[in-house]
């Protein structure tokens, strides 16, 4: 890679996937949160993980995913709303969203630590 390489050789699509990348960026450099790259600021994981109440931003998902599910009855916003879709099978109804995406997503939100298989809509109160 090369300095007139374009910016999708670095995987990024959205603008999501920037902020991501130079959040990640401060962290490896040990910066301090208000010293971040372009006065970026983090969303804060409580305990360092991703909870329900994280935004679906948090999962790095694909951007076309993400608003898929945004624009879905602009109901599902967190993690917490999409455990419950999935939970409830709803995701299939989801223009756009078939059984591929239904796996990526679960792949992802097991990879941030949460695994769906365990989690009950009763979980969220």
């Amino acid at each position: 890679m090369t300095l007139a390489c374009p910016v999708s050789c670095l995987g990024l699509r959205t603008v999501g996937d920037l902020v991501r990348l130079l959040e990640e960026a401060g962290r490896l450099a040990r910066l301090p949160d208000e010293e971040h790259p372009a006065g970026l600021v983090a969303h804060r994981h409580p305990r360092g993980v991703v909870s329900l109440d994280c935004p679906l931003e948090c999962l790095a998902l694909p951007g076309r995913t993400v608003n898929r599910l945004h624009y879905y009855r602009k109901s599902c916003r967190t993690v917490g709303d999409l455990l419950r879709l999935l939970q409830s099978g709803d995701l299939l109804n989801i223009h756009g969203i078939g059984v591929g995406t239904v796996a990526d997503i679960r792949r992802v939100v097991l990879r941030a630590g949460i695994n769906p298989d365990d989690w009950k809509v009763a979980d969220r109160t």
